[in-house]
Order: structure tokens, then sequence, then C-alpha cells
């Protein structure tokens, strides 16, 4: 049996509140809701949530105009829930990032099966996201977070896709083009110290953890895990 999830349904609907609610008591997972925009933006920027059911007319606010914040920024699946069905707003809702659109009325065996279907596809994206060295240093992705030694710190989207290129390559040397094309998108140019910079704070971040970077000589950089 997998563990409770946390699901974020915003809807002014108090019926839908209601329905929704207990379909997420029978399946075993943690409901929140948040009845318009503000409040959803307050709750999605306090908590970490596995999925949000999400409706189109609420009272501030059109819902998919929410689809940035939740798709880019907290990087949470969403299911639209709504109860307009004409296949151009499916097709519109799907192609603002949602992951599935359910039409109300709501149908308990049909959105069970979609909540159940989003938070797998939830957990998957997070297995993904954690990567770890030893015992004392891991990094989720989604986040940003780097927990090392006792401490988390957040790192910067460019120091983020350093580490994943060390992480991913370690104990082999990693040379500076290919150092390059993984944080910036570019060849490397001769000169540009952009990435000793950041190496030099990423060991900064390291310190205490059984991972240290080391230089390759003539190279580039290779992550190493001390013993």
């Amino acid at each position: 049996m997998t563990d409770p999830a946390d699901i974020l349904l915003v809807d002014d609907d108090v019926l839908a509140q209601l329905a929704v609610e207990d379909i997420v008591d029978q399946l075993g997972h943690h409901f929140s809701f948040a009845p318009d925009g503000e409040s959803a933006r307050k709750a999605l920027a306090e908590n970490d949530y596995a999925l949000v059911l999400l409706d189109r007319r609420l009272p501030d606010t059109d819902g998919l105009l929410l689809a940035p914040l939740i798709r880019e920024e907290t990087k949470t699946p969403f299911i639209v829930l709504s109860s307009l069905d004409s296949p151009t707003d499916q097709a519109l809702g799907l192609g603002m990032g949602a992951i599935d659109y359910v039409c109300k009325p709501i149908e308990p065996v049909i959105l069970s099966a979609r909540i159940e279907a989003g938070l797998a596809a939830s957990r998957q994206s997070r297995e993904q996201t954690q990567l770890s060295v030893g015992e004392s240093l891991h990094l989720d992705t989604r986040s940003r977070r780097l927990s090392v030694a006792g401490r988390t710190e957040t790192l910067s989207p460019t120091e983020t896709r350093l580490l994943v290129c060390l992480i991913r390559h370690i104990g082999r040397p990693c040379d500076r083009m290919q150092i390059s094309m993984a944080i910036c998108g570019r060849e490397w140019v001769y000169g540009d110290r952009t990435i000793d910079v950041l190496i030099s704070r990423l060991r900064r971040r390291l310190r205490g953890s059984s991972a240290e970077i080391i230089t390759v000589h003539g190279l580039g950089y290779s992550l190493i895990e001390d013993g």
C-alpha cells in the first residue's frame, strides 16, 4: 500500500468540496481545499501537494490562470475538474499542462480512478527528482533543495543543473564542454569562468558531506565520494 498523499482541491462549490473530500478520504489520502485563486496561491506556497484538482470557474479568476504557477513553480501535477466540458475547453486545459480533464457532474468511480492515476504519475515524477550521494547528500531537483550533513540549502537553477551533471557522472570526469552544455545549453568558450565560479560555490555548499568535487587537470571536474 502506498503512503497517503496530500491532495488540494481548488473549487468554491461546496457540494463539489464535500463529494471530492469523501472520495479522497475513501482512497486513504489527505484532503485540503481552497475556494478561490488567492487562497490556492497561498496554499501552494506553504505546502507541497502530490496532486491538485482545479476548477475553471473560481470567484476571482479562471482556474487555468493558476496553471503556470502549479506547473512551472510548484511542479505539481494537476487535473482540471470543471463543468466546462466542450472539446475546446478540454483541449485548452490539457494544453495548459493538465494531466487530465474530468467533467462535472462528478462521477465518483471515474474521479477515483483519475486521482489514483494522477498520483501514480506524481510518484514516478518525484522518484526521478531525488538524487543522493551516500547518506549525507540528498538533492531534490524539483525544489532545488540540497540536504547536506543535517542542513538544507536552496540552490540556484544553474547550481542545480551542475550538481545533477556531476552526480549522474559520479566518479568520472566531466569536461568543460560537457558541463557547459548541461548548465547553459551552449558550448564552452575558452576564458569563460562561469563553470569555475559555480564549482567554487558548490564546494562550499558540499562541506561536511561525503562527496567532494575534485579538479581533473587539463579536463574538468569530477564528483567523488570519500571512502
